[in-house]
């Protein structure tokens, strides 16, 4: 008979619910044992640096740095190493290339960050594992600051609040101008403003002896009370060899800065174009020229210039002559050293002038030779080269430095400038004179 035929149910399976409520607990243990191992592992999770893999990173050797110094719970700091780039900064502080390309994207600004330098330290906040804000000490004064918005990052620098001392310091030159004035107390970037300022009239590496004497009167930039750094040189005086120099540096009106001398006249030095007083253009400057003599194409450094022999050659700018005799194709030919990296070549001379000589400084318009055949040579002509670092340029069209005078409009401006760090330039070298008097009297005695 059926079972439906007699009116009852078939029972239902005995284990069915059985495996059911199991399963279920089953269910619920696992979840809460994973809830509790989630649970405990949370502080771990929140220290540890995000990572982000948006794309496979290239292979370098620590992911995470293991010196990352934990300054609080917010913020990492990471000191730059010798030619770890910002990507390898960021990935030892635990970022992956999409963070960095998000900060990258900040702004004009941020672009500091693709130029570190060793021992800049970079400070990372992320206090929920996503990068919040980054710090860059680019130097003592400037501070790079990105900071998350809606929207990514935001870039801005900020710059510390300085102030300006005056100073003085003078000394006397016993080795070279570097040793000396860095023992009066000149930071290197004085001394080579000095330099500089100085360049047109002396040679540093020839012309110094010992005895030869400077002041300087500078900025000195403050932060709080201590030095930053060495800010301008306001007036400077330099004696070589018994010549007293002296310059001045002045902002007109309109915020353009010029070294002048006291008087107002230029320390720059200015060339003039041709060195004949008629000029007849023979051969111009060409890196291809067939060499009239030797029928080769053979590169015309210069500038040849056709006249009869004896005419006077003249020195187309101040400076001093570092060569004077025979040199092969050039015959005999003169090297001025104009300083600056300026140096202009005399060559085929007929004589030099009388009395020329190595070291012998020369004033712009002086004959120092006469035009003659000597060297290879086809006829009597002046063969003459304008080389600007080394490197030979075309005389006829390299834009030549021009000693710019002070405007009139600005005379009364720059006077009332200059007048008082001339002033204390005088009572500078006066007391440098009076020290030196009385140290040799002392070593006398």
């Amino acid at each position: 008979m059926r079972p439906e035929a007699t009116g009852r149910r078939r029972p239902g399976h005995p284990v069915l619910p059985w495996l059911f409520g199991s399963g279920m607990a089953l269910m619920v243990a696992v979840l809460v044992a994973r809830t509790a191992e989630s649970l405990a592992s949370i502080p771990e999770r929140l220290n540890a640096p995000a990572v982000e893999r948006p794309y496979p990173l290239p292979d370098i050797d620590a992911a995470v740095d293991p010196t990352l110094e934990r300054l609080d719970e917010a913020w990492l700091e990471h000191r730059i190493r010798p030619g770890e780039s910002f990507f390898q900064a960021m990935r030892a502080m635990g970022f992956g290339p999409g963070t960095v390309q998000s900060v990258m994207d900040a702004g004009q600004q941020a672009r500091s960050l693709l130029d570190l330098k060793p021992g800049q330290v970079l400070r990372a906040s992320a206090p929920d594992g996503e990068l919040q804000a980054l710090d860059l000490e680019i130097d003592p004064l400037t501070k790079l600051e990105v900071r998350r918005d809606f929207d990514g990052y935001s870039a801005q620098l900020h710059t510390h609040p300085t102030q300006t001392v005056q100073r003085q310091v003078s000394g006397v030159i016993n080795s070279s101008l570097y040793m000396s004035a860095q023992q009066a107390g000149l930071s290197d970037r004085g001394i080579l403003e000095l330099a500089e300022m100085f360049g047109w009239d002396i040679d540093f590496t020839q012309d110094l002896q010992p005895g030869d004497r400077f002041a300087v009167i500078y900025n000195e930039v403050t932060l709080d009370g201590e030095k930053v750094r060495d800010g301008d040189i306001l007036a400077a005086e330099f004696i070589n060899r018994g010549k007293v120099l002296r310059a001045v540096r002045y902002t007109d009106p309109d915020g353009r800065v010029a070294v002048y001398k006291p008087d107002g006249s230029s320390m720059r030095k200015a060339f003039t174009r041709n060195p004949l007083p008629v000029t007849r253009i023979t051969s111009r400057f060409n890196p291809n020229r067939l060499h009239p003599i030797f029928k080769t194409v053979r590169p015309h450094r210069g500038v040849d210039y056709g006249a009869a022999t004896g005419t006077p050659v003249q020195v187309t700018g101040d400076g001093r002559v570092a060569f004077a005799g025979r040199q092969g194709g050039y015959g005999n030919v003169i090297i001025i050293d104009h300083g600056r990296g300026y140096r202009t070549l005399y060559g085929h001379l007929n004589r030099f002038a009388t009395g020329l000589r190595v070291g012998q400084r020369v004033d712009q318009g002086k004959v120092i030779g006469f035009v003659g055949a000597t060297g290879w040579a086809t006829g009597p002509h002046l063969h003459y080269e304008f080389q600007v670092n080394g490197q030979t340029v075309d005389p006829l069209t390299v834009a030549l430095p021009q000693a710019q005078p002070l405007p009139d409009a600005y005379r009364r401006h720059f006077l009332t400038q200059t007048a008082g760090w001339i002033t204390e330039l005088d009572a500078l070298a006066a007391r440098q004179v009076a020290q030196t008097d009385n140290a040799s009297t002392a070593s006398a005695q």
